[in-house]
Formats: C-alpha cells, sequence, structure tokens
C-alpha cells in the first residue's frame, strides 16, 4: 500500500510538472521512510568520501575496451594536436588555493590543518596511480610507453580541484568549486587530444584524485578535530524547485545500434557504435522548464556492406580482396526546450526536446584487390547540412549545491541530401569517376554520463 502510494505521488509530480500545493514532498506520510534513508545514506561517511568519485572509476572500468572509439574521435577532428600545457595546467586549482591562502584570503583550514591534509592526499594518491601504472602496464595511444593507465595529470588536476573545493568552493563560493574542475577537466580532455591517454585513464584518474583528496581530509579529521577549521560550510537549499537556476555541463558518452549511409550502386556503409562528446547548457525560467543549447561530436568507424555490393557486382567478388571505409565525423548544433523535476531530494528526472543543425564529415570507401597492396578508391561522399531533431532524457543526482551528476540516454535524427563521386570496380584499368547525389537519413542512439555546474538565482 505504502509503495502504492509512494508511486501515484511521484506519478503525479512527474506529469503535472508543478510543485504539490500545501505540503512540500518531505512532509508526505509515506514519503518520510525514503527521506529519512536519503538522508542516513547522505550523511554516511563512506558515501560522503566516494559518491562522485567511485562511479567515475566504474565507468572508467566499462570504457576500457571502448577506448579506441574516442581514440578514433579525436584522429577525425584533430589528428595532430601536439600542445604541452596540460604539463602545467593540471597544477593550476592548487595555485589557485596557494595564492588565495598567501593573500589572506580565509578557507576551511589553517595552514597546518591544510598542509596535513595536503600531505596525506597526495601520497594516497601517488601510491595508488604508481601501483596501478606498474601492475596494469597499458600502451599510451601514441605507443611512447606502457604506463598509460591511470592518468597521472588527471588524477593530479582533479585532486587539486577537490582541495581548492574544500577550502573554498564550499566555505567562500561555488565559483571556486567551478573554476578548478573546469581547469582539471581541460587537463583530462587535453591529455586524450595531445594522445597521451585513452579515455578510462582519465577517468579513472579523476576518480582517484577526487577519493584521495576526500581520504586525506578525513584522516587530518581525525586527527584535528575542531582545532584549525577557520570557516564552515556556507548554508544552501539545493532544491530546483524553490529556485530557478542555469546549468553547464560535459557529457561523453558511446553510441549503441547500427548507423547506415545507403548510397548508390549497392554500395551501403554501416557503422556500429562510436564515441560522442558534447556541451550543454540551459536556463530555466521556471522551477520545471528552461530553454538550452547542445554541441556535439561523434565519431563511428563503419564497414562497407560486402553481401550488398557483390550482389549488385557479382563479377567483382573473385577479384576484390577487402574494403576500407574511413571513420565518419558526426557534429551538431542545437537548441530548445528543456524539462526538469524532483522525485525525491537530491534526485530529479527531465530531458529535452532540441532541433538544429548537424554536418557528416566527409568519408571514403576503397577498394584493396587481391595481390595488390594499394587501395583504389570505391566511392567519396560529402553531405549538405542536416535539420536535426535531439530527445534526450535523464535521471540527475545533485552532489552538491553546484554540482550534479547525470545518467542519460539521447535519440538524434537527422534528414538531408549529399553528393558522391563514385569509381566503378575496374582492376586493370583506372575507373571513369560518376557522380551523383543521394538522399541521408541517420539515427543516433547515445548512452552517458554528464557532469553539470549549476548556477542558483
Amino acid at each position: 500500500m505504502i509503495r502504492t502510494k509512494l508511486v501515484g505521488y511521484l506519478f503525479i509530480a512527474c506529469i503535472l510538472s508543478t510543485p504539490l500545493k500545501g505540503q512540500s514532498i518531505d512532509n508526505i506520510p509515506s514519503v518520510t521512510p525514503v527521506i529519512n534513508l536519503q538522508h542516513r545514506i547522505l550523511d554516511n561517511k563512506l558515501y560522503q568520501i566516494s559518491h562522485i568519485g567511485v562511479p567515475l572509476i566504474i565507468v572508467g572500468a566499462l570504457t576500457y575496451h571502448k577506448d579506441k572509439a574516442f581514440q578514433n574521435m579525436r584522429n577525425s577532428y584533430i589528428p595532430r594536436f601536439d600542445f604541452h600545457y596540460d604539463d602545467f595546467l593540471q597544477y593550476s586549482p592548487g595555485l589557485v588555493m596557494l595564492g588565495l591562502k598567501s593573500f589572506g584570503v580565509e578557507g576551511r583550514s589553517s595552514w597546518g590543518r591544510m598542509l596535513t591534509s595536503d600531505a596525506f592526499t597526495t601520497g594516497i594518491m601517488a601510491i595508488t596511480v604508481n601501483m596501478l601504472k606498474s601492475s596494469i602496464d597499458k600502451e599510451r595511444p601514441d605507443k611512447n610507453g606502457h604506463n598509460s593507465f591511470p592518468s597521472g595529470h588527471t588524477a593530479t588536476a582533479f585532486m587539486l580541484a577537490t582541495m581548492l573545493h574544500k577550502e573554498y568552493g564550499i566555505t567562500r563560493s561555488p565559483i571556486y568549486s567551478i573554476l578548478g574542475y573546469s581547469l582539471a577537466t581541460g587537463t583530462a580532455v587535453s591529455r586524450q587530444l595531445n594522445n597521451k591517454h585513452w579515455f578510462s585513464d582519465v577517468l579513472t584518474g579523476a576518480g582517484i584524485g577526487i577519493i584521495s583528496t576526500e581520504l586525506g581530509y578525513y584522516l587530518a579529521d581525525l586527527i584535528f578535530k575542531k582545532k584549525g577549521i577557520v570557516r564552515t560550510p556556507l548554508r544552501g537549499d539545493s532544491s530546483v524547485e524553490s529556485d530557478s537556476y542555469s546549468f553547464f555541463g560535459i557529457q561523453m558518452g558511446y553510441s549503441i545500434g547500427n548507423r547506415e549511409v545507403h548510397l548508390p550502386n549497392g554500395i551501403e556503409i554501416e557503422g556500429l557504435g562510436g564515441a560522442t562528446a558534447s556541451f550543454t547548457g540551459a536556463w530555466f525560467f521556471q522551477s520545471h522548464w528552461g530553454i538550452g543549447g547542445k554541441f556535439s561530436v561523434s565519431q563511428t568507424s563503419p564497414h562497407v556492406v560486402t553481401d550488398r555490393f557483390f550482389k549488385v557486382h557479382p563479377d567483382s567478388e573473385t577479384s576484390i580482396g577487402s574494403f576500407e571505409a574511413r571513420s565518419i565525423s558526426y557534429s551538431n548544433l542545437l537548441g530548445g526546450i528543456n524539462y526538469t523535476t524532483r522525485i525525491i531530494p537530491n534526485l530529479y528526472v527531465g530531458g529535452s526536446v532540441l532541433g538544429g543543425i548537424g554536418w557528416i564529415s566527409s568519408y571514403k570507401a576503397e577498394i584493396r584487390y587481391k595481390n595488390q597492396e594499394k587501395t583504389v578508391p570505391l566511392i567519396h561522399s560529402t553531405t549538405h547540412p542536416l535539420p536535426n531533431i535531439d530527445l534526450n532524457a535523464f535521471i540527475m543526482h545533485i552532489t552538491g549545491k553546484n554540482m550534479g551528476v547525470k545518467l542519460f540516454i539521447n535519440y538524434n535524427t537527422g534528414i538531408g541530401k549529399g553528393s558522391y563521386t563514385y569509381y566503378p570496380p575496374e582492376v586493370d584499368r583506372t575507373p571513369t569517376p560518376v557522380t551523383g547525389s543521394n538522399r541521408i537519413i541517420l539515427h543516433n542512439f547515445n548512452i552517458g554520463a554528464e557532469i553539470d555546474a549549476l548556477f542558483w538565482k
């Protein structure tokens, strides 16, 4: 009976998109046991230490064997990126923290307590990272060493960002937290852009950096008790149902399902899976409704469907050894309506309906004939901008007043036209190219995670 009532309340809250009148959700008798359980979980030290870092490490482990997809996306857009500012950027959150402290801006801790916390933190992080590097022995994407997993640069950056967050973000302004984690995220992204680390490396490194800091501060708290606390945490309500807010987020995900491009002359290019990354944001003009936008890039490694091709070209089956299709890259720019509602404190569901325009990179398919080393062209296709519709659903956990973590599922479709140059398969002479146009229909299903910075009004 209690469970039935609870489901009914949640259903009404989601459908009507308005707060319950006359009482808050915390005061509904049938929901009270759920609220009490959640408060016990949130107050648990183990949860506070692990609730952000552990999910990052788990996602890093789950994507360990999908790393190539994210590297292919990097190689599709910026294959020659080689700027090593990340060697210095990793330390920037720590320099901000020390600079504020040196100029007399009070943070959470006294100098002695802060340095003790930081010493514990650095030791835990360094030992963990180096032990994993030596035991896992994973080759770097640029093949320059076998110490790729996890990323030490990323672990350092997120360790220092979490120090800045605990010293100044919690006690003075969330802007310090946003600055620190933005710099740390920039370090993680740069390690991939520079082809020094895989996607799973930086996710795991970020998780280790955050957990190490939480553990370091926990150990210092056991030693110092209440001594050396200079500023206490700011108070604030994280409820989006009582305040309007804006957010900016970074999505990383993986495409599921097939992507198919049908071309003339029996050529069908099919891609299975791939990586996607997005910058997303929204401003909520009401508690539940807002307007927002998203910029995404994705990549898939396709192949030519040989059965269909040889049905159209049966005479070429004996002479063709293999097909090679280049990676397909896809980007889009979207805007539209966002929705969110609270189901229990700190846990929200919502989604968005966006429209915009997308671009597919030009792509090529080639043939390698038997007893030949070099490939020859089969088709070269370019696509005009595609009108796009994007549907997104998520569940979000607010991990602090100014930070949320989402799990999302996304569907994106685009319809448009393209042009192609086709080279008929002929072994003995150079084929005469044939040009034409074709219709493009794309269906993309994506799942992944998003980290949001929340700005409350």
